[in-house]
């Protein structure tokens, strides 16, 4: 059977001429607990409301709160050929959430603080800036923008974005089961990707978008919009977006009957984005598709590209990330 040919994406400078479209219909309501500690062992609890707020006060002994205990934990799960064979696909459709306006490029954010003049000069950022610095912080709910997040586990933090009803994508680096020396392999990084099965339907409040497997004849395009949180602007604490995103090169590996793409690009790309995502837009479709996810730095210097993929910086995708996402959203409704 021929492979289907997909067209590319939309280039970026096209997608950020249009204008914001409005909402579908009327934003669903939903129910989603605010509050949930354990109060075993607390003495003189009140509840009251003050100023729109809900305070909940008790007396703590000095052993403070007790953690809240992990049920129905779903175990990690380790795919191979068998588990995907029957939601393998390329094309996985995204979700609008009625209510909602979509916008092709986030707002930015209000500047929260200024160097005095004359300073800032040659700062050492952390990561990978080629030539200049396009990103910029955002301030944005609309959709897409309010589908990405800062993906916090013990002792470190990356970025993500919903990716199903349940599910969050982020980079597999980013959580505790893995070691990272500071560097990965092209092996690790082609499957450097892990979705996250939440507790609450965070997909059907915020949307998600879809996903599309990566065709290296889009090497070359200024097509692709990045997000993530770098620890290098607003010290992670904000999300930021860059647009004419440009994938230079795409390697291929296999492990486990599965195939991933190390895809490397010359954006800018500092600590605290691993687990961004990369996403196109395709004709009308009212959602972007995912293609990477943001895995791994080249240099922490700043450098010009050289047209070599030397000190590239590098998103993981591929097959291998289309049937975890078609296996996800099939197990995990």
């Amino acid at each position: 059977m021929a492979k289907r040919r997909v067209p590319p994406p939309v280039p970026h400078a096209e997608v950020a001429k249009r204008a914001r479209l409005k909402t579908s219909g009327p934003a669903e309501p939903t129910r989603l607990p605010l509050l949930d500690v354990p109060l075993d062992g607390l003495s003189e609890v009140s509840v009251s409301m003050e100023r729109g707020r809900l305070r909940v006060v008790a007396d703590v002994g000095v052993q403070g709160l007790r953690r809240r205990r992990a049920e129905g934990l779903i175990p990690a799960t380790r795919l191979d050929e068998r588990d995907v064979a029957e939601v393998r696909r390329k094309d996985l459709e995204g979700v609008l959430p009625s209510g909602v306006h979509t916008s092709f490029v986030p707002r930015k954010a209000r500047p929260t603080q200024r160097l005095p003049a004359g300073k800032g000069t040659d700062v050492d950022r952390g990561g990978t800036i080629f030539g200049t610095d396009d990103r910029y912080l955002f301030d944005d709910t609309s959709f897409p923008w309010r589908t990405t997040g800062k993906v916090r586990t013990e002792g470190q933090w990356g970025s993500g974005v919903t990716i199903g009803p349940r599910l969050v994508l982020t980079a597999s680096h980013v959580i505790n089961w893995i070691q990272a020396p500071g560097s990965l392999s092209d092996d690790q990084t082609a499957f450097d990707y892990v979705v996250l099965v939440m507790a609450e339907r965070i997909g059907d409040v915020v949307g998600y978008p879809g996903y599309r497997t990566y065709d290296d004849r889009w090497n070359g395009g200024s097509y692709w919009q990045y997000v993530g949180y770098p620890g290098d602007l607003s010290s992670g604490e904000r999300p930021a977006f860059q647009g004419d995103g440009v994938v230079s090169s795409v390697g291929e590996h296999s492990t486990s009957g599965q195939t991933g793409y190390v895809m490397g690009h010359f954006n800018e790309f500092t600590p605290g984005q691993s687990g961004g995502i990369a996403w196109g837009w395709w004709g009308d479709e009212p959602w972007p598709r995912v293609v990477g996810v943001g895995s791994t730095i080249g240099c922490t210097a700043v450098q010009t590209p050289t047209g070599s993929t030397t000190g590239d910086n590098e998103y993981g995708g591929g097959p291998a990330l289309s049937a975890l996402i078609g296996w996800a959203r099939a197990s995990f409704a």
